[in-house]
This record gives structure tokens, C-alpha cells and sequence, in this order.
């Protein structure tokens, strides 16, 4: 019988069969990559330079003659010093004066004659690529004309994840060109995807999925949840799409007095933002086709975090770039990009000025001469604000020559901002300065929007970017066109879960009048005006915000200050500007009596204030240079706290926002938006504070929930003792059936690979959605593990039915899949690590730096470790100071925290529950205790011991003290033999 072949094989020939198969993709030898240095299979450059570029190619050879080919090459190599390989592809190579193409792009223009030069473009591929003295291996290597364009790591589930595969390509010497030179190095297994454009570091590799979770794109059953990566992505459309348009230079940066330096860096889009862009594209070209016009509306509801500056900035380049079916006519004439607010400008100008072949056709609107010039001119791509959308319109109205043209308008999210309103002229005579800013005419600025849109839905283009669609919005636009999901974005870390929880106060108050109006004078309001209004009076009391002012602050430095490794900052949200002004003035004058050591902010619309009538200036509050914004003074260090009205509820990138102070009711899209604010992760920022002073926190989490949902489920706990009790606990968890158990098995025997990996990945997520917290899942995997590992040491000795043999082949099979946190589930690989011997069980873990615990064998099949000594804490000490050089401030921290484990009755209880499996807390559940204890460094703010190695690293400081306070609780359950 021939022997089977790992599942890791299996998957890496089923995309290499796809890969030529489905692509023609040519199969290369590593003896072709004739340039092992720089990983450049220089025939088929050659073939290709020979094949596109021959009169280039004889003027070189009239000066070289037999050496022309050395010179192309070593140009090369010269310019690869400095320059990106995937630059060079994009841009071309000089050789003593000569342009040469390296590949040459999709034409645009239906007309050109470049077509039959861009099919010379030829991409091959090498299957256990080698390079290095060692002969190290790269899964797949993808090259363009015999350059590497893309490295590629896979993993089977079976064994491993796509975790293992980025730690692989982390681990590597990258002093070997193969990790400089291409664009794009994908991690994968048979479920998940991730990508990087560099590979040196973990942190790099972000997730490049369709979505929460991945499905073969055909429905034949043979190809696996990751079909999109080597159909689509891979694909030579894609991947010469992303070199002549999608990837982006960012330069380096010198520091400078507010800015650290940063070096220059390669981004390449996430799936969804490629994704967008093509269907937009795709579809507005498709509707041009059918009708002769571009009259269309699309809504991307994209989450915060999705990076929908620099998607509104590929959908610019790229609707710039159509041209009409065979012919060299424009698509589109004009582009619109309509920012919030002109403090928005900022985001856009970053970004669009990284995309350098649009230098010359855009143009930034910042000054009112600047949008009638760009028009005048037919600039093809114009930023401006919002509130211009009208103007613009009429002028198009207006003007015949304008009216011709097909102009697009992308449009930015038109939240609630003070200068992003349209109609100011209309409103400002009947506005009160001290109006809470979010108090605006029946319809929110979104709306406005759409009800303009709807009145002139002529031979123009619309995209409206939104994370909280209006209910306006999504009547004018249907459904979405393209979803990226704010639990997307949070499952991916690209965003932190803010309404995870909110701490609660009420405002309470009791309002007065003194004077009774005479009859004849008594005027009736709207009820909800003068609610409001009766509000704003209490809201605006010295009394109550001079007190709430001391709790915010009380709040800030026990809860929030220390967050973010110590940089964390606040946002207070004041009822209206005149109150926000009183908070700036008492926050400002507190801080200044404590001698804090850091400073607060108002950020506000300038207004005349209406009891001193008076010209309330946010540069003079604030005492800010001439041009200098004000979210770039927050950007300091020392400014901690900033206080606002509605300024940046919306619209504003602060990733060290850690805290928020609610002092007005925000109600539906605009608690999403305003709490979305503190969302942006930064390095340290794993959780947010928000407070609120308005009773309102039932409102706040109704409104999320419009946009997310989730259900809490509650285990069983696991009875360990029995096989048959186990498999009893497990189906009592609702997870899986024995149903699910049967089947599996029948296509294990039966089906293929790609089958059961699709199976694999409809199970992990009925896993997912019954349970929801991480700490659960992980009791649940190993509930399985511990079921499979009874089994097999008990069916040595007894025969079980055939529903709990079957249940421990699916349990075994699924259980290293169910959790993909980490390299290859840390957990799985404990219990992996528990060899089954006949009659006994010996578990190997590690405990001292650099060695591994070896635990005697206990009595038969009792899966006992050996006798434990017991220590005392101050003995754990001596012992770490023999090992380590620890100062006695790190000294005390350890035994604080020892201490305080040893007195945790919930440690105490799970030592005693487990006190005859050692395997477990040798195993898993010193991992567990492990993280509670880095848990109170954290809560402490001891971030140098969490990011120091001895103490972090496997058998190191935090795994000792691990082990002493389970040693602790063993000596006290009768666990310790003299």
C-alpha cells in the first residue's frame, strides 16, 4: 500500500496543479534561477527583453556588442541596491541611456497598440524554491519575466496554521535577497490568508481574507476555503494589476521636531479595498456599456479601520484611469472627492500624495479661488469639502460645456462635523452660538447628501463611504455595493471593540424658575425644544461640571492614564460649546493646582459667546501658532486630555485615544460614531474606558448592536475521569453532534482533501458562533484534546461503541483547527506533547530558561507527574536572583504578585478540582496562570518586565512564579508527598 503523503504536500500540489492548470503558469527548475543572490532567472528576462525591446536591444549591441547582456544585468543589480525591484517592473531600467521595460501593464486605452506587449508578460513559478548555503525552502516563489514578484508559505490545518507560516518567514536570514526583492510574501493554510510586503517582521503581516471566513469560490467540492488566494489573487490579471496600479512608495522620513523619522515602506491594498476598487470599476464601465451613461450610485460601507482614505484614493486613480470600450476617450471626466471637513483634507493630501503618477492631476482645494480655477482648468481630480457639493452642482447646472461631462463624485462620510455642514448661510440667522452642535434641522448631513443626490442623478457617478449608513442614504442607494464589517475589522485587530463596556453615571438635577410670565405673554415651543433647552441649563451648571470635572479626572489618572504603555489619551465630550468651554477652563485650572505633569485641549467651531457676547477663538483658548491645527498639538505628549462639543466626535485619528467622557446624550448612528473615536489600535492598546454621565448606556449599546451581534455561551465543565464522560460533556456543550462526527469521518474515508478542509472550515465556524469567548473556546479545544488523549490510552485495555471511536477520529482531526490564535495553538501544542505510552503517560514540558521540565513517569495510567517540592516565595526569589539580574523593586513586583496569585480562591479551587492531572497543570493551566500574572503586570504598569525575555520567555521569571503558586495549592489539596 502506497504510503500516504502529509496533508501539507497534498495541499502545496493542489495549488501548484491550479497554478498551471487554471493560469498556464510555467513550471520553472532551480537551475533556471541562474542568479541565486538576487533570485533572477536571467533567460527568461532575456526572452523577454528580446522579444518587446529588439532595437533597443541592437543599440546596446552596437556598443557592447556580445556584452550587451552583462551590462542589462549588471544595471540591475546596480539599481536594486536602492531601488524596489517591483519600481523598477513599474518604471523600467536605464542601461547607458536606454529605457527598458521590465513587463509591460494592461494598456487603458481600448485603442493602444500595446496589447500584443502586454501579452509577452510571462509569469512563472518555483515549487520548493532553495536558496542559501543550507538549502533553505520557500513553499512557491512567483516570477514576472524571471524576477520574483511573490514568496509564499502554506500550512496544512491537519498540523499547522497560518500563524507558522508567517513565524517561518520571520525567522529567516533576511540577508537573502529573495526577502527584499519581492512585493508580496503570503502566509497561508488551508483557511486563512495573511500578507505582507515585508517579511522580517510578525507584526507586519496583516489578514488578506474576502471575510469573516472564507469559502471556495466553486461549488465542485474540490477546492479548498482559500480558493480566492491562488484563483484570484495570484492570478496574472491581479498580480500585474497590482504593479502597474495598486502598490504604493511612502518615503522615508526625516524626524522632525513633532514627527519620529520612518523609514520608507511598500503598502499593498487589504482584499476588501482591491476588492471595492475592481467591482466599482468593473461595474460603472459594464453600466456605461448598456446604457451610455454613468448615472450610477454605489454605497461602501466600510468600518472604521478599514482604510477608506487610501481606498477613496485607488477608486480615484483607478475610475481616472477607465477609458471608453475601443477607444482612447476618457470614462470619466471629473473626480470629486468630498471630504468631512477640511481638517479631512489632511488624510486625503497624506495619501494621494504617495501616489506620485497623479502629481499632476490633482488638485487640493484649500482656498475659495481653488475650486472655480480647478474646474476652469478640467483639473481631472479636485479635493474639497462637503459643503461645496451644492455649488459644485449648480456650477455643473449652469455651465453647458460642464454639463457634457461625466463627472464622479466620492464622497467621504458626511458625519455631523460643525464645518462640514452645508446650508450655513440658510441657518446661521436663526442659530443660537451656544446650541449644542449636533442640533441640526430635521436631517443629518449624510441625508442632506442623499437628497441631493436624488435631485440631480443625471450622467453622474456616485460613491458614498460609510460606516453607518443614514436611513436616507440607504434608501437613495439600495444595499450596499461592498461591505467591510466593523466585526471584520475588530476580528482582524484593525480596530479596538469600544462598547465592550461603558461605566454609567446620571446626571442629576432639579431646575427652577423664579419669574412666571403674565398670561398674555406665555408662548408654547416644541416639547422636544424646550426639553433641550431645560437640559442645556443643567448641562451648563459650574456646580455640576466643576464636579463631574474632579471625577473625570480621578477616573483618567486611575484608569486611563496608564493605558497605551503610559500614553494614553481622553476625549470629554461636552453638551454644547459654552459648557465645553466651562470644562476647558475648570479641567485647565485643576490640572494647574495638582502641578500635572500633562495639559488639556478644546477643540471647537469658533462662536460669540451669548452672555458677554464676546469672540470665543479656538486659536486664542487654545494659544496655538499661527497655522498651527490643533489635532497636531494634541499629537504632543503632554497634551493628555482634549475637550469638545461636536468637533471631532466624528471623522478624527487619534490612535492614542484610550478614554472618553460623555457629558451629552449620543443616540443611534451617532453613538457608533462618536465611540468610534477611540476604535484606532495602537501598540499597547488592548482595551478603552468610556464614561458616561448621561444614564445613557442602554441606548449606546442598542445602537451597536444594530451593527454587531454576539451571544455569550457557558461550557459545561469538563469531567476528565471517563472517556465516555467526556464525550458526554462535549455533546452536552451544543458545539458538535454526533452527526456532525459521522459524516466527517464518512469523508475522510471517502472524499477529498480539499472536501474535508471545506468541511473543516464550516465547523470551526459553528465552533466560532457557540462559543465567543476566547477563554472558552480554549477550555473547549482542550475538552477535545483531553478526550482524544483518554481514548487512546484507555482503548488499550477496553473496546468502545462506535459512536465515541468515530467522535475521537473527528475530535482528533478537528481539535488543532478549531483555534488559530498564535503559533500552531500554543494549547495543542502542550497537550501535543503528552506521548502515550501503553500502560502510562509522559508528559515533557519546560519550566527553567533553555530546558525543558522532564517529569518521571507517575503510576500507571493515573497521568501523574512526579512528586512536586514545595517552595515558598521568598525560596522562588532566591532562586530567580541565582538566574537572573533582578533589582529589589523587581523583586518585590515578583512577590506582590506571587502573593496575590497564591491568595486567588479561584486558582486555589482549579488546583484542587485538577489536583490528579498534572498533565494539565504542568501543561495548560500553567499557561493560563501564567497570563493572569502578566495580567497584573499589566494593571500595574510593569510594561519592561512584559517585554523583557527572561521574563517572558518559556520557563523564564513569569513561568516560574507559575509554577509556585500551583506548587502552593498542591502542597494544600494533599497534592505533595513527603
Amino acid at each position: 500500500m502506497p504510503r500516504k503523503k502529509a496533508p501539507e504536500i497534498t495541499f502545496q500540489e493542489h495549488i501548484a496543479d491550479y497554478l498551471s492548470r487554471e493560469h498556464s503558469y510555467i513550471k520553472l527548475k532551480q537551475s533556471e534561477i541562474t542568479d541565486s543572490e538576487h533570485a533572477i532567472a536571467e533567460d527568461h528576462l532575456w526572452a523577454f527583453l528580446k522579444a518587446t525591446q529588439k532595437a533597443a536591444l541592437d543599440k546596446l549591441a552596437v556598443e557592447y556588442g556580445t556584452d550587451a547582456r552583462d551590462e542589462v544585468f549588471r544595471s540591475l543589480r546596480a539599481e536594486l541596491r536602492h531601488t524596489p525591484m517591483w519600481m523598477l517592473l513599474r518604471h523600467g531600467l536605464k542601461v547607458r541611456g536606454l529605457e527598458f521595460r521590465l513587463f509591460y501593464p494592461k494598456p487603458r486605452s481600448g485603442e493602444s497598440v500595446a496589447n500584443a506587449l502586454y501579452d509577452e508578460n510571462r509569469i512563472t513559478f518555483r515549487h520548493h524554491f532553495t536558496f542559501g548555503d543550507n538549502h533553505h525552502e520557500i513553499d512557491f516563489v512567483l516570477f514576472l519575466n524571471g524576477l520574483p514578484i511573490v514568496a509564499l508559505e502554506v500550512k496544512h490545518e491537519k498540523n499547522q496554521n497560518v500563524h507558522d507560516a508567517v513565524a517561518q518567514f520571520a525567522a529567516r536570514d533576511h540577508r537573502h535577497r529573495i526577502f527584499q526583492h519581492p512585493f508580496l510574501y503570503l502566509a497561508a493554510d488551508t483557511s486563512d490568508v495573511m500578507a505582507a510586503t515585508d517579511p522580517r517582521r510578525e507584526a507586519n503581516f496583516r489578514w488578506h481574507n474576502t471575510g469573516l471566513s472564507n469559502e471556495p469560490i466553486s461549488k465542485s467540492g474540490k477546492e479548498y476555503p482559500v480558493e480566492f488566494l491562488y484563483r484570484e489573487v495570484l492570478s496574472q490579471v491581479q498580480l500585474l494589476e497590482s504593479l502597474s496600479f495598486f502598490l504604493i512608495r511612502v518615503p522615508e522620513r526625516v524626524a522632525e521636531e513633532d514627527r519620529p523619522s520612518r523609514k520608507a515602506f511598500t503598502i499593498f491594498p487589504r482584499y476588501h479595498q482591491s476588492r471595492m476598487v475592481r467591482n466599482v470599476a468593473d461595474d460603472a464601465l459594464a453600466h456605461f456599456i448598456k446604457t451610455g451613461n454613468v448615472g450610477r450610485k454605489y454605497l461602501i460601507q466600510h468600518s472604521a479601520g478599514s482604510g477608506k482614505t487610501l481606498s477613496i484614493c485607488w477608486l480615484a486613480d483607478r475610475l481616472h484611469s477607465l477609458f471608453k470600450p475601443e477607444s482612447s476617450e476618457k470614462l470619466v471626466n471629473l473626480i470629486f472627492i468630498l471630504t468631512d471637513r477640511k481638517a479631512l483634507d489632511k488624510n486625503i493630501k497624506d495619501d494621494i500624495e504617495h501616489f506620485s503618477h497623479l502629481k499632476d492631476v490633482v488638485g487640493l482645494a484649500r482656498r475659495a479661488a481653488d475650486l472655480p480655477r480647478f474646474l476652469k482648468a478640467r483639473k481631472p481630480i479636485i479635493v474639497t469639502t462637503q459643503q461645496k457639493f451644492e455649488w459644485v452642482l449648480e456650477e455643473i447646472r449652469k455651465n453647458e460645456a460642464l454639463k457634457r461631462l461625466r463627472v464622479a463624485f466620492l464622497i467621504d462620510e458626511a458625519h455631523r462635523s460643525q464645518e462640514g455642514k452645508m446650508g450655513v448661510a440658510i441657518r446661521l440667522p436663526f442659530r443660537n452660538s451656544d446650541t449644542p452642535d449636533t442640533d441640526l434641522p430635521e436631517d443629518d448631513e449624510e441625508e442632506k447628501i442623499a437628497k441631493i443626490i436624488q435631485a440631480n442623478d443625471r450622467n453622474q457617478l456616485f460613491v458614498a463611504f460609510t460606516a453607518t449608513p443614514a436611513p436616507a442614504t440607504v434608501t437613495l442607494f439600495g444595499e450596499a455595493f461592498d461591505t467591510y464589517s466593523e466585526a471584520e475589522a475588530i476580528a482582524e485587530g484593525y480596530i479596538v471593540d469600544v462598547a465592550a463596556s461603558i461605566i454609567s453615571y446620571k446626571t442629576l438635577y432639579h431646575l427652577h424658575c423664579p419669574v412666571v410670565p403674565k398670561p398674555d405673554e406665555e408662548r408654547i415651543y416644541p416639547v422636544g425644544v424646550v426639553a433641550k433647552a431645560l437640559k442645556n441649563v443643567a448641562f451648563k451648571d459650574d456646580g455640576l461640571i466643576q464636579y463631574k470635572s474632579e471625577v473625570m479626572l480621578r477616573i483618567f489618572e486611575e484608569s486611563i492614564m496608564s493605558m497605551v504603555n503610559g500614553r494614553a489619551k481622553a476625549m470629554i465630550v461636552a453638551s454644547s460649546r459654552v459648557a465645553g468651554l466651562r470644562y476647558f477652563e475648570i479641567i485647565r485650572e485643576k490640572l494647574r493646582e495638582r502641578l500635572a505633569d500633562y495639559k488639556v485641549l478644546y477643540a471647537f467651531s469658533d462662536f460669540v459667546h451669548p452672555e458677554t457676547n464676546a469672540a470665543i477663538s479656538e486659536h486664542a483658548v487654545n494659544e496655538l501658532k499661527t497655522g498651527e491645527q490643533i489635532e497636531d498639538r494634541f499629537e504632543a505628549e503632554d497634551y493628555r486630555l482634549m475637550v469638545v462639543a461636536n468637533k471631532f466626535q466624528t471623522g478624527f485619528d487619534q490612535p492614542l485615544l484610550a478614554g472618553m467622557f460623555l457629558d451629552k446624550p449620543v443616540m443611534d448612528r451617532n453613538a457608533v460614531q462618536t465611540l468610534s473615536r477611540l476604535n484606532r489600535c495602537h501598540e499597547g492598546k488592548q482595551d478603552v474606558v468610556v464614561v458616561d454621565f448621561t444614564n445613557n448606556a442602554k441606548a449606546i449599546l442598542k445602537a451597536f448592536a444594530k451593527y454587531r451581534q454576539g451571544s455569550p455561551f457557558e461550557p459545561a465543565d469538563p469531567d476528565e475521569h471517563q472517556c465516555t464522560k467526556l464525550h458526554e460533556e462535549i455533546l452536552a456543550t451544543g458545539v458538535f453532534t454526533p452527526t456532525d462526527a459521522h459524516e466527517f469521518v464518512e469523508l475522510l474515508a471517502k472524499g477529498t482533501d480539499a472536501q474535508a478542509q471545506f468541511r473543516v472550515n464550516a465547523l470551526r465556524e459553528k465552533f466560532r458562533n457557540t462559543i465567543t469567548d476566547r477563554e472558552q473556546r480554549k477550555g473547549f479545544v482542550y475538552l477535545l484534546a483531553r478526550f482524544v488523549k483518554r481514548f487512546h490510552f484507555l482503548t488499550c485495555f477496553f473496546t468502545y461503541p462506535d459512536d465515541i471511536q468515530q467522535f475521537a477520529v473527528f475530535a482528533e482531526y478537528i481539535g488543532l483547527q478549531l483555534i488559530k490564535q498564535g503559533s500552531v495553538s500554543d494549547l495543542m501544542k502542550q497537550i501535543r506533547q503528552t506521548q502515550v505510552v501503553k500502560a502510562a503517560v509522559q508528559f515533557k514540558g519546560e519550566v527553567r530558561s533553555g530546558g525543558p521540565i522532564k517529569l518521571k513517569p507517575g503510576k500507571r495510567g493515573a497521568g501523574k507527574g512526579p512528586p512536586s517540592k514545595k517552595v515558598s516565595v521568598m525560596d522562588m526569589i532566591a532562586r530567580i536572583r541565582t538566574e537572573y539580574d533582578i533589582s529589589d523593586e523587581e523583586a518585590l513586583y515578583i512577590k506582590t504578585v506571587t502573593d496575590e496569585k497564591v491568595a486567588d480562591t479561584v486558582i486555589r479551587s482549579t488546583v484542587r478540582i485538577h489536583c490528579d492531572d498534572r498533565v494539565y497543570l504542568e501543561g495548560a493551566y500553567r499557561i493560563n496562570v501564567n497570563g493572569q500574572i502578566q495580567g497584573s503586570y499589566g494593571d500595574r504598569g510593569r510594561y519592561n518586565e512584559l517585554g523583557d525575555i527572561k521574563y517572558t520567555d518559556t520557563g523564564g521569571i513569569f513561568d516560574i512564579m507559575a509554577v509556585t503558586v500551583i506548587q502552593h495549592h498542591l502542597s494544600d489539596a494533599g497534592g505533595i508527598h513527603a
